[in-house]
């Protein structure tokens, strides 16, 4: 009884509430239809991954979702480029060539076997540091110690203080290389300025709602129905399933799910 309101302002809003059967009963689910080998290869699923990001190369970073696992660049066949364990606690960078930076060090395009140091300034770490430092003073002389602080380490790299970063924070965020260092004004510290196209799937029908997840507010529970080369599958609306081209070939890619060569 306690979603009885939410349900209520559903329909004043006029949107249907009630769950409906799965319009395409006869219709493969996407999650056992990848399992068909004549119709997809698997590059790679998202077993201990948080996320693939496709070089401007036809390669793939495999971005790990433990820290104890390296981050590693692979190719379409699955050979390894590229495999180091970083410090999650630093920042990680992609610039547009291709470069990598991470663990305080920049490793060159396309080999990655070159490698040397490289300054990096997190710009909230140093700011916390500063701000040990000062502790002993009262919060007045601390605010204005940390905000010349602060005006100093902006300054080699032409930036000024940020008010409000939480109402900002597009504008305020910066990750970039800045005079030869890698400066980060930001909570994430993963950024990739290479990615590559990626486009929809055509759905052959409306989505249909099948049903709720419980939560302090309940979520709808969508089933879309998609049509690929004339193959008809069905998924999770937020699976969000998409075709990419590697190597001048046809490649499925949903962020859950992995990377399949499509083979139809």
């Amino acid at each position: 009884m306690r979603y009885l309101p939410f349900f209520v302002l559903l329909v004043f809003l006029g949107c249907n509430p009630i769950p409906k059967k799965d319009k395409h009963p006869d219709v493969p689910q996407l999650i056992e239809l990848l399992k068909d080998e004549s119709k997809f290869r698997k590059v790679t699923d998202m077993t201990g991954l948080s996320s693939l990001v496709f070089l401007n190369d036809d390669r793939i970073l495999l971005k790990p979702s433990n820290s104890n696992s390296p981050v590693k660049i692979i190719d379409v066949d699955k050979n390894i480029v590229f495999e180091k364990i970083y410090d999650w606690e630093q920042p990680f960078y992609i610039d547009t060539q291709g470069n990598l930076y991470l663990n305080r060090k920049k490793f060159f395009y396309p080999d990655y076997k070159k490698q040397e140091d490289f300054k990096t300034v997190v710009i909230t770490d140093s700011l916390r540091r500063k701000s040990e430092e000062l502790k002993d003073l009262n919060d007045s002389l601390q605010m204005k110690a940390l905000n010349r602080y602060e005006l100093e380490i902006l300054q080699p790299y032409g930036l000024k203080p940020c008010p409000y970063t939480i109402v900002n924070t597009e504008r305020c965020d910066v990750f970039k290389v800045i005079n030869q260092t890698l400066v980060v004004r930001q909570t994430d510290l993963f950024k990739s300025e290479l990615d590559i196209p990626k486009t929809e799937i055509p759905k052959f029908d409306d989505d249909v709602l099948i049903g709720w997840h419980n939560g302090k507010l309940p979520s709808p529970d969508y089933l879309a129905y998609y049509e690929l080369k004339k193959q008809r599958f069905k998924c999770d609306d937020m699976t969000m399933p998409k075709i990419i081209t590697l190597k001048d070939k046809p490649y499925f890619f949903a962020p859950g799910l992995g990377l399949y060569q499509i083979l139809f």
